[in-house]
């Protein structure tokens, strides 16, 4: 149910200029210029790179059911028209800032937590949780820096998590998705297949509920300056939105490099340099679009976009033909950015 609303939310938002696997690249978070271009154009940021481990053949049975319960229809080049307005109820997600940190930072807290769960009770060696390395030596410095072997700071740990559950945004039911999770002393957190039968739940709709209580559980300590879980949240939103690619074309950029120079430094073509500059339109603030684009063709292209309410290249470029592909593709992409 949950993650039936949130595709058919997507799907709406690409308004039939997309086509079926269009919202199946996003879930994935995938980083291709189309992918990344469609995040700003339809201002889908909070869903992208929320299902990294998402099958074709799960995401396609889910397209199935919509059609077969007749919300969504599929025309023969493969876009979907929306039958159905969605009941989106999910608020908070953060998918273009995290693009899976939220993981990070589960497997620092559940790690933790067994371990101040297991000291509690006088047991001292245990099997982690969590195997990656890199968590670990993570959680040990912070453990360290928590004086986590103290009681009056173990106590405080555990009075400061049970207070941000008690006062996180989410459902009862999603609270308890992310307890069940947890790992403890001679418990093992649930799998998603446990949870499936205990709920009676699909496990998309699982693992939609439980990112939602991650996202909300990541910003109400960055609002609140939780100081106790600050630390866990080290590196967990990603230090630049731009892909490594595009950084590259945007340092070169900011060097005072025209396209065409970039291109050949880079040995790239045009089209993919093209894709980076309206990448970077997409997520940098302060972009001089002015320096791409002249003020006079921008207008006239915000008009025509918001008359014939569609963010298609052709139809736009029929009443500005003075405007080029490229200019159209990069004032829709600032437009539509952060």
């Amino acid at each position: 149910m949950f993650f039936e609303q949130l595709l058919l939310h997507i799907l709406q938002k690409y308004d039939g200029q997309r086509t079926v696997f269009s919202a199946y690249h996003l879930l994935k978070g995938k980083k291709s210029g189309q992918t990344i271009q469609d995040v700003g154009l339809f201002q889908l940021q909070p869903y992208f790179n929320l299902f990294p481990r998402l099958t074709k053949e799960k995401f396609y049975t889910q397209i199935q059911h919509l059609e077969q319960k007749n919300k969504i229809t599929i025309s023969e080049d493969e876009h979907i028209h929306v039958l159905v307005a969605p009941h989106l109820t999910f608020d908070g997600l953060d998918g273009w800032h995290l693009r899976g940190g939220e993981h990070v930072f589960f497997d620092r807290f559940q790690l933790v937590v067994q371990t101040i769960s297991n000291l509690r009770m006088q047991e001292s060696r245990f099997l982690p949780i969590v195997r990656d390395e890199r968590v670990q030596q993570f959680v040990r410095q912070y453990l360290t820096w928590l004086h986590y072997q103290e009681e009056k700071q173990q106590h405080a740990f555990i009075e400061a998590f049970h207070q941000l559950l008690e006062e996180l945004p989410v459902t009862e039911q999603e609270k308890n998705i992310f307890m069940y999770r947890l790992s403890g002393f001679q418990q093992i957190g649930w799998t998603w297949q446990q949870l499936k039968e205990q709920t009676n739940s699909s496990e998309l709709d699982l693992q939609l509920q439980y990112v939602h209580t991650l996202h909300h559980m990541i910003r109400f300590i960055e609002e609140h300056s939780i100081a106790l879980f600050e630390p866990l949240l080290y590196q967990v939103r990603v230090q630049t939105v731009l892909t490594a690619s595009t950084q590259q074309t945007a340092n070169l950029l900011m060097q005072g490099m025209n396209m065409e120079q970039i291109a050949q430094i880079r040995r790239l073509k045009m089209s993919t340099i093209e894709d980076h500059i309206a990448e970077i339109a997409m997520n940098v603030q302060t972009f001089p679009i002015e320096q791409f684009v002249p003020n006079e063709i921008r207008l006239a292209i915000e008009a025509v976009v918001s008359e014939v309410g569609s963010k298609k290249l052709r139809p736009i470029k029929e009443k500005i033909p003075e405007a080029s592909y490229f200019q159209i593709r990069l004032v829709l992409a600032w437009a539509g950015g952060v």
